[in-house]
């Protein structure tokens, strides 16, 4: 026997369903395969329809089969996001995040918090960050009322914009907070400083300026960023600064603060080369504001005399040197192998020599480190030969062009044009430009144009390479470090610009949407939180015995993205139920010490069998 079901449809264009039990046989007769009907059932719900349809089949396998009653249709939401989520907001929380926030602005009305909508704000920027626009359409995705204790709808447009403007008068003080946190079990040893910038399609801010970002981007209003970190990369401190903006002006302005405040002043202040000028090592000697920094490599001649002929000698070495030739040459520089391929010698407190113009400032004494770096070296020559073979390709490009000009060509918008080339390239100082006459064979008669010849300067380019791989490391006078560890500190403020690759890139830092001061200060502030937290997640992973493990807290919370919760209804009753964990994520979740933030939700309804 099986159901057998047919639908009429009513003059109003509803439906209505009929049902028959019917049974199959072969005629006598002939045997051909036919159906009757054994019971005319008549119209019926699809619900009758179906708990028949189930008894039938259950009766032809010979077992019983409790029928479905219309209050137990189960209806299941769409998957929410939940544990990347969560263990953000606990990290957030378990910081103290949350009660800085708190204690700066108390919780008032029925909005939701400020610490709340910065907390989903910093959960944002590491699980998916975007626009602010975009967090609107995010947090349905999410189980945030689950993680948060809040409503969805507290999260609106309007509060996340005024909790913002709440954020950038709270900056000051929200970084005094974090870096007191930080820095209460110890001062920092080494502190890294360094410069970023940050872009915008539109709007910008009253500190945004026109010009060159430091991605390439051409004419763009842009921002400059400062970021100061601890060793294990924890961020300390950071400053929203104009669009046009010299670096050197960065030092003078950062040096009275880390002076004001008592956990720093011990504390050895590192940053790249482009940050010092003759006048703030002055400043820093003076405030006594220890450092450590290098000096760029067309400069090194001002502060230190070196034998030039070796260091000729060693560059005019072929790119790949035989251990041997390495040793050699730089013993000749009184060189000692570090580690690796790194040789280096400590010079001591060094009198720089003395300057030639008399309107210079002559350079105090410091403490100076040399080391040599093979692979450094073969960096700047790749790099350089590169930029000199696009200057080339350009030249024949432009000279291709000329031959075949169709009207007179003037010189001095050729000799802008190549000179800008070599300026885009560093390589100004090489080249001399000329440019050669050149009557071009017309329909009628001879155009006027050019031929460029570019004539290298081999004295220029020695200078230039002669110092490849080459470091010079300037120190405080009070500075006492061995070589090796003046190095390895230098070498590590690598962590504060792969910082801003982080925010840059992940966090999606640029390219900035907000128009105003204060959205753009507070966005800046959410980044920074955001890669707190990130740090304080791969610390524990660091820590953490379980091998292997993700090297990141984006790889993390994308392995953990595997666990989602679901709203369930049966019967009337409302139930959250995640799917099972793997044991992958589990033993993620025992290494970042988050191993019961599933305790929360189950995998199946209470009083529910396993079969159900």
């Amino acid at each position: 026997m099986h159901v057998r079901t047919t639908t009429q449809r009513n003059k109003d264009g509803t439906e209505r369903l009929y049902c028959q039990i019917v049974e199959s046989y072969r005629r006598e007769d002939d045997g051909v395969p036919a159906s009757r009907v054994l019971l005319h059932l008549g119209a019926r719900p699809p619900l009758f329809i179906a708990n028949l349809k189930a008894a039938l089949a259950a009766s032809k396998r010979g077992v019983a089969v409790a029928t479905a009653r219309s209050d137990d249709v189960v209806h299941f939401s769409s998957g929410l996001s939940y544990l990347p989520m969560a263990l953000v907001c606990r990290t957030f929380r378990h910081f103290g995040l949350d009660k800085m926030l708190d204690g700066l602005c108390p919780p008032t009305g029925s909005s939701a918090p400020l610490s709340k909508v910065v907390e989903v704000l910093v959960a944002q920027r590491c699980v998916a960050p975007n626009s602010k626009l975009s967090l609107q359409r995010w947090l349905p995705t999410t189980a945030v009322e689950q993680i948060t204790g809040t409503a969805l709808e507290r999260f609106n447009n309007t509060r996340v914009h005024r909790a913002m403007s709440s954020l950038d008068h709270l900056d000051d003080r929200v970084q005094d907070a974090v870096a007191g946190k930080l820095t209460s079990v110890a001062a920092p040893r080494i502190l890294y400083l360094d410069l970023t910038d940050t872009w915008f399609d539109a709007g910008g801010g009253s500190l945004s300026r026109r010009g060159q970002t430091k991605a390439g981007h051409r004419s763009k209003r842009k921002v400059h960023i400062a970021l100061m970190i601890d060793e294990q990369g924890m961020p300390l401190r950071w400053q929203l600064m104009p669009g046009a903006l010299s670096e050197t002006t960065v030092l003078p302005k950062w040096v009275p603060m880390l002076r004001e405040r008592q956990c720093y002043r011990d504390s050895i202040l590192v940053f790249d080369r482009g940050l010092p000028s003759v006048a703030n090592f002055h400043q820093m000697i003076r405030e006594e504001q220890r450092f450590l920094t290098s000096i760029k490599s067309d400069s090194i001649a001002t502060y230190v005399q070196l034998d030039n002929d070796t260091l000729d000698a060693l560059q005019a070495l072929g790119d790949h040197l035989s251990a041997k030739e390495l040793s050699d040459y730089c013993a000749r520089l009184d060189l000692n192998c570090l580690s690796g391929q790194t040789y280096a010698r400590a010079l001591g407190l060094i009198e720089p020599p003395a300057r030639k113009t008399k309107r210079c400032v002559e350079l105090p004494a410091m403490q100076m480190y040399l080391y040599f770096n093979p692979e450094i070296r073969l960096t700047k020559r790749t790099l350089r030969a590169e930029k000199e073979a696009k200057v080339k390709s350009f030249v024949d490009e432009l000279n291709e062009q000329l031959r075949s000009a169709k009207q007179p060509r003037k010189r001095d918008p050729i000799l802008h044009q190549v000179k800008s080339m070599l300026e885009k390239h560093k390589l100004m100082e090489m080249y001399d430009v000329r440019l050669q006459p050149l009557a071009v064979q017309g329909c009628t008669k001879f155009i006027d144009s050019w031929q460029v010849e570019l004539a290298r300067d081999e004295q220029v380019a020695r200078n230039t390479r002669r110092y490849d791989g080459i470091t010079l490391l300037v120190a405080h006078p009070d500075v006492d470090l061995t070589v090796e560890q003046a190095v390895k500190d230098y070498r590590n403020k690598n962590r504060v610009e792969a910082d801003f690759r982080t925010i840059k890139s992940v966090l999606k830092l640029r390219p900035t949407f907000h128009r105003t001061d204060p959205k753009i200060k507070s966005h800046v502030t959410i980044c920074v939180l955001s890669l707190l937290i990130e740090r304080l997640i791969e610390q524990r992973l660091q820590r953490a015995s379980t091998k292997p493990l993700p090297r990141t807290a984006v790889a993390l919370l994308e392995e953990l993205d595997a666990v989602r919760i679901a709203a369930v209804r049966i019967g009337g009753q409302r139930h959250l139920l995640r799917n099972e964990a793997s044991e992958r994520v589990m033993r993620l979740l025992l290494a970042v010490g988050a191993s019961d933030i599933l305790e929360q939700f189950p995998t199946h309804t209470p009083g529910a069998s396993a079969q159900a």
